[in-house]
């Protein structure tokens, strides 16, 4: 299973929490190093606000009855009554007309108490110039109410007057002065919202009054206007007369239109009475149905008569005669049974007319009685709603005048006088501090998550299992460089156990045999195609003998690592045809690994790659090597790939997890594959997995397990 059906089986579920959080792990450090810088700056900042210091006073608002007599709540015996003058007292505290008046009393406006400045006078550069500035009462008011907290204690008759200000002193006079000023204020505040219960309720008493009176005289005028004594009753007795009248006429309706069918045709019909005998009104009728006896009796006789005597013997002319007379006398009884069913519809539908009318006057009377219901319910709710509440408001008048000359005047005191505080209330810069660092370490970790998520890399599982333009047959961890080392390769166990890997994807592919000729290429350059040919030729070359050819004729970077000559010859001095095969190419040490760098660089390297020499170069080779590598230039910047993966059996891209975008892969696989190059798949480079890297060093750690290097002679 390669690489790309591991990830797509990680990601069956979506998007998981271990990878959605994986480029903060990547960056812990450097998420917790900004968030402590920003906590820092907070810090600072803290330190240069003016400290703000609160301080409080607690005065006792109640009664001035004793509560063993009558407390404030049980005025009027109604509970919200003492908690409406309570709640009134406390606004009154936060009132602008009272606030004014402490201003003034304190003299605040000659004060710098009002002017904002909010850091401390020795950062004073950092402050408004308000030397010059005339504070106003109103904007004073504002910032005196913002400043006060009024806070009643539940379940008692205390409540805490606090006031912060930036001077600990000012702030314990201020909140002093609220209470003796109060003191002083709430007898006429109190005094001017009073009101005169008693005379309140004889007002209501008297208007009450007069509105039970008119409802009650309202009510007995109708009775008499429309003459009723019980109209519940009448207006049942309609109804079950309306009811009835309903099934009447339903019954006469229905007997009306099922001879209206017969009538219709005893009219059509009246001129032929042979016709009429068919109605069944008329054959089922007991004289007729005997008068049809009689007649098949003739009807037989004669026949009987028929067989003996020819039609001109009197006993056949007689027996014709009595059954001509029986048969007139059934058209004539049939005549007379229609004009009879003719005078029964006629009178049908005279009663159903009547009824009609009847029940048309029955729904008139109902409608009225109904109105008139009505009417007289709402008179009668009207009297009683009236009687209900002149009762009531007569019970509360008996009983303020029960009280006597009860008032329920409040009074003030002190309990506490603010004292000046010893610490400042705000900032508290421990919470800051504590919510700042972890408010900007939570946003960093947002921003991280937010920026990989819309970065259009392959930098996540996610993204690389839903990425379907080709296959991504390894992943490789970040490359670690060892300044010290001279030479293509370093120490990087962990780089080189996945070289391995892909290596092995390549050999056991399950369907084709492995490619002998291979280019490696990237969409642009930093990419670390090269690292990915060099050590992926190094991985070949512990089974087979390779030949790593650095195609990248451009920018070549094989020979400076390995610390050569920029005039060495290479694979240009082959095509030029100035040097021989064994000048150019670089031996390994134990003959498994051969290099043949790019040599001079060209004028057109895209012309020296083009030509017909390449071709048979890579020919001959193959003869000679088991295993081809090409480092070719960046697909997306230049045409040489496109000609080199002509004469190649598989291409492998490189891309960088964290710079390749993806839109750049499906440039460069679009051009692959307009020359029909044969993609072996995508190699993705500098991945950040970190547990399977430790895991890797954990499984190498020892001098026995390393991989012996590949050494080169200089030529």
């Amino acid at each position: 299973m390669n690489n790309q059906s591991l990830d797509k089986h990680n990601n069956e579920d979506g998007l998981g929490l271990d990878e959605l959080f994986k480029p903060v792990f990547q960056r812990l450090w450097k998420i917790f190093l900004l968030s402590f810088v920003i906590t820092a700056l907070v810090f600072v900042y803290l330190s240069l606000l003016k400290p703000s210091y609160q301080a409080t006073a607690t005065l006792q608002i109640g009664s001035t009855k004793p509560s063993a007599t009558l407390t404030i709540k049980d005025a009027f015996k109604e509970s919200n009554v003492s908690s409406v003058q309570i709640e009134t007292q406390f606004e009154l505290l936060k009132s602008r007309k009272f606030a004014a008046r402490v201003i003034e009393k304190l003299n605040l406006l000659d004060s710098d108490e009002f002017i904002e400045n909010k850091f401390r006078d020795s950062v004073g550069f950092l402050n408004s110039d308000h030397s010059n500035k005339t504070i106003l009462l109103e904007s004073a008011i504002s910032t005196f109410q913002q400043r006060l907290l009024i806070k009643p204690l539940a379940k008692t008759e205390l409540v805490k007057i606090s006031y912060t200000s930036n001077s600990p002193e000012r702030a314990k006079k201020i909140a002093n002065q609220i209470g003796e000023t109060y003191l002083e204020y709430q007898n006429d505040i109190y005094l001017s919202s009073q009101e005169n219960t008693s005379t309140w309720l004889i007002e209501q008493l008297t208007g009450l009054e007069l509105k039970l009176q008119a409802s009650e005289r309202s009510l007995q005028k109708f009775r008499e206007d429309e003459n009723i004594v019980d109209i519940k009753s009448v207006v049942g007795l309609v109804d079950g007369e309306l009811t009835e009248l309903t099934s009447s006429l339903l019954r006469i309706t229905r007997t009306h239109d099922d001879l209206k069918i017969t009538y219709q045709y005893i009219i059509e019909n009246q001129a032929a009475p042979s016709k009429l005998v068919e109605l069944n009104e008329i054959s089922n009728n007991n004289a007729f149905i005997k008068l049809r006896s009689i007649e098949d009796a003739i009807e037989q006789k004669k026949h009987e008569l028929s067989r003996r005597y020819g039609p001109k013997h009197p006993k056949i002319i007689a027996i014709q005669a009595e059954l001509d007379a029986v048969k007139e006398r059934i058209q004539n009884k049939a005549v007379t049974l229609s004009q009879s069913i003719v005078e029964e519809y006629s009178i049908l539908k005279e009663k159903v007319k009547a009824t009609q009318n009847r029940l048309k006057e029955a729904k008139a009377n109902y409608l009225r009685l109904s109105r008139l219901d009505n009417q007289f319910s709402q008179l009668q709710r009207e009297v009683r709603t009236n009687k209900e509440l002149y009762n009531s408001y007569l019970i509360r008048f008996k009983e303020a005048d029960a009280m006597g000359n009860y008032k329920a005047n409040l009074y003030v005191r002190f309990i506490d006088r603010a004292t000046t505080p010893k610490t400042a209330i705000a900032p508290r810069k421990k919470l800051t501090l504590l919510i700042a660092f972890i408010l900007s370490l939570m946003v960093l970790v947002v921003i991280v998550i937010i920026r990989d998520f819309l970065r259009d890399t392959l930098s996540s599982q996610y993204k690389q299992a839903n990425f379907t333009e080709a296959n991504i047959i390894a992943i490789l961890p970040i490359f670690k460089v060892d300044k010290k080392q001279a030479g293509l390769f370093g120490n990087d166990l962990s780089f080189a156990e996945s070289v391995n890997a892909l290596r092995s994807s390549i050999l056991y592919h399950r369907v084709r045999k492995a490619p002998k000729i291979l280019a490696v290429t990237s969409s642009s350059s930093s990419e670390g195609k090269s690292t990915v040919a060099s050590y992926l030729a190094r991985s070949f070359g512990e089974m087979e003998k390779v030949l790593l050819i650095e195609a990248d004729l451009r920018l070549p970077t094989l020979a400076k690592k390995m610390n050569l000559s920029v005039h060495r010859p290479g694979l240009s001095n082959l095509l030029a045809d100035t040097h021989s095969i064994e000048q150019c190419i670089i031996r390994g040490v134990d003959r498994k690994l051969d290099l043949l760098t790019s040599g001079i660089t060209p004028a057109n390297p895209l012309v020296f790659l083009s030509m017909k020499r390449f071709e048979l170069l890579l020919k001959y080779f193959g003869n000679h090597y088991d295993r081809i590598i090409i480092e070719t230039p960046p697909i997306n910047i230049v045409s040489d790939a496109l000609v080199i993966s002509k004469l190649v059996e598989s291409v492998l891209y490189v891309v960088d997890e964290n710079k390749t975008k993806r839109e750049q892969i499906r440039q460069g696989l679009k051009l692959l594959k307009q020359v029909n190059a044969n993609i072996e798949g995508i190699v993705i480079n500098q991945s950040r997995v970190k547990s399977t890297e430790r895991y890797r060093e954990k499984y190498y750690k020892g001098a026995n397990k390393y991989v012996k290097m590949q050494k080169f002679k200089r030529a």
